[in-house]
């Protein structure tokens, strides 16, 4: 059904085509500019939005519906864009504070060829809470793969665990950009949302450890070379920065807070204002620079090569790439929504996924999809969020839960994907093609997997759906009546 605001100048019906038809558009530029020319993200969506908007003029929009439409979208992710910026200039505070380079010194401090996988599985995942997946995988993520270079270790698997601690920050960190997407999309607040699933996290998470250990013994190095590998990079942290515990206040505040359930963005900028506090106090920074920092990013000027490699990063400007993409995609999805064809996709696909099993597992398998037709996980995350959300919520699904199974597979999946954005990523930072260390990304396909199975066994357990089995069941004896008499 098409937006209120829209009167009955519309003349054309719309048809499940012609939101097929529109997401084709997106779907196919989308393909040609990413993964055929190389270009960024922000084009194609672009295209998407004219063409889409183009076929909603076909039906008898007028452009001022079209526009309207476009602005009600990016009006939904403004609290998304503030989030992202928030978190830019905690990365940054929290480089020059030392919290970043703790965290790292004290992975690199107990890392041995047996343990090297779970080691950088799990150093991967800490720094990815607080740098996203993609910054976690640009940072520590090169020096766990010059490190199992070093020590012969198989390049595939050392990948493959880099990849999937990266990726766990997409479903379980309130400050990376996957999850503040959904989150703004569904309407839910993003620490409620993360902290909704975290014991599948974890569970999902230790199974993984477990699995990393179960290889390690396939690495073929030894205590000396490894020792001799990290080493180096220890002392230049070390050097760089006052290394300690004093430095991991910022990141037990900000646990703090996600626990006593503070707002994001009042959470974020304080653990960007302690963070600059540290950098003063502890690191001997200059406040005016640090606090340009925060805006424009941090410039690390150590003298090391590879610490000045991770560490320049962060900042307001950092972010800015992905907030026009989330303007962007929400531009589409609200297009889509408000002119109707939304709807017009959504209905027969939702009207097949009556029993809550069937919506599950179709909610996670087609954000698998979305992820291989459209070759980046910001629409992957949007339309699942958008399709599935009403559905959920007749079962009595709360929307902290199934928005949490709409990212399961979607914000996590586009790594696996050769030709997505995140894998090309991926495969640029880490120099390991996408088939070599799939087979190794645990988490990546095991927690949708986890959520399939747990939402199936136990979702009135664990309070997934809420509807009363009589109303379940009025439910699907009306839907059956709509059947027969649409047969007939």
């Amino acid at each position: 059904m098409k937006d209120a605001s829209v009167n009955e100048r519309t003349i054309k019906p719309i048809r499940f085509r012609h939101g097929l038809l529109a997401l084709t558009f997106l779907a196919v530029a989308m393909a040609f500019c990413v993964v055929g020319l190389g270009t960024e993200p922000q084009m194609p969506l672009v295209i998407g939005c004219l063409l889409a908007g183009g076929l909603a003029m076909y039906l008898g929009f007028k452009w001022d519906d079209v526009l309207e439409s476009m602005m009600k979208g990016i009006m939904d992710s403004m609290e998304a864009v503030l989030i992202l910026m928030c978190i830019g200039m905690l990365v940054a505070s929290w480089i020059q504070s030392g919290t970043v380079p703790t965290l790292i010194y004290y992975g690199l401090a107990v890392i041995s060829p047996q343990l090297f996988l779970p080691v950088a599985f799990l150093g991967t995942l800490l720094v990815g809470i607080v740098l996203g997946s993609w910054g976690a995988a640009g940072t520590i993520g090169i020096a766990f793969i010059g490190i199992a270079a070093a020590l012969d270790i198989p390049l595939g698997m050392a990948a493959g665990a880099i990849i999937a601690g990266a990726y766990v920050s997409e479903i379980a960190s309130p400050l990376t950009d996957g999850p503040v997407l959904c989150a703004a999309v569904a309407g839910v607040g993003v620490f409620d949302m993360c902290k909704r699933f975290l014991p599948i996290v974890i569970g999902v998470c230790m199974l993984s450890i477990a699995l990393y250990f179960g290889i390690g013994h396939l690495a073929d190095a030894t205590e000396a070379s490894a020792a001799a590998s990290t080493a180096g990079l220890m002392g230049e942290l070390s050097s760089a920065y006052s290394i300690g515990p004093l430095t991991l206040v910022p990141l037990i505040v900000m646990i703090i807070c996600i626990a006593v359930q503070v707002p994001a963005i009042p959470a974020f900028l304080l653990g960007a204002a302690l963070g600059l506090i540290e950098a003063v106090f502890l690191q001997g920074a200059d406040f005016g620079v640090a606090l340009e920092s925060c805006s424009a990013g941090v410039t690390s000027t150590t003298g090391s090569a590879i610490i000045d490699e991770l560490f320049s990063t962060g900042g307001i400007a950092e972010m800015l790439p992905t907030i026009t993409i989330v303007i962007l995609v929400m531009a589409f999805v609200g297009l889509m929504q408000h002119t109707g064809l939304m709807d017009s996709l959504i209905e027969p696909i939702a009207s097949k996924l009556q029993g809550y099993a069937s919506l599950l597992a179709g909610t996670v398998a087609s954000g698998a999809l979305f992820n291989i037709v459209m070759p980046d996980q910001y629409p992957a995350i949007a339309m699942s969020c958008k399709m599935y959300g009403n559905a959920f919520e007749k079962h009595g699904t709360p929307g902290e839960v199934w928005s949490n199974i709409c990212n399961s597979a979607s914000g996590i999946t586009s790594v696996l994907v050769p030709w997505n954005t995140c894998s090309i990523y991926m495969v640029t930072i880490l120099g390991v093609p996408c088939l070599k260390y799939l087979p190794f990304a645990f988490f990546c396909y095991l927690y949708p997997i986890a959520v399939i199975v747990l939402g199936i066994l136990f979702s009135r357990q664990l309070g997934w759906k809420c509807m009363p089995r009589e109303t379940e069941s009025v439910q699907r004896s009306d839907a059956g009546n709509v059947a027969e008499t649409t047969q007939a």
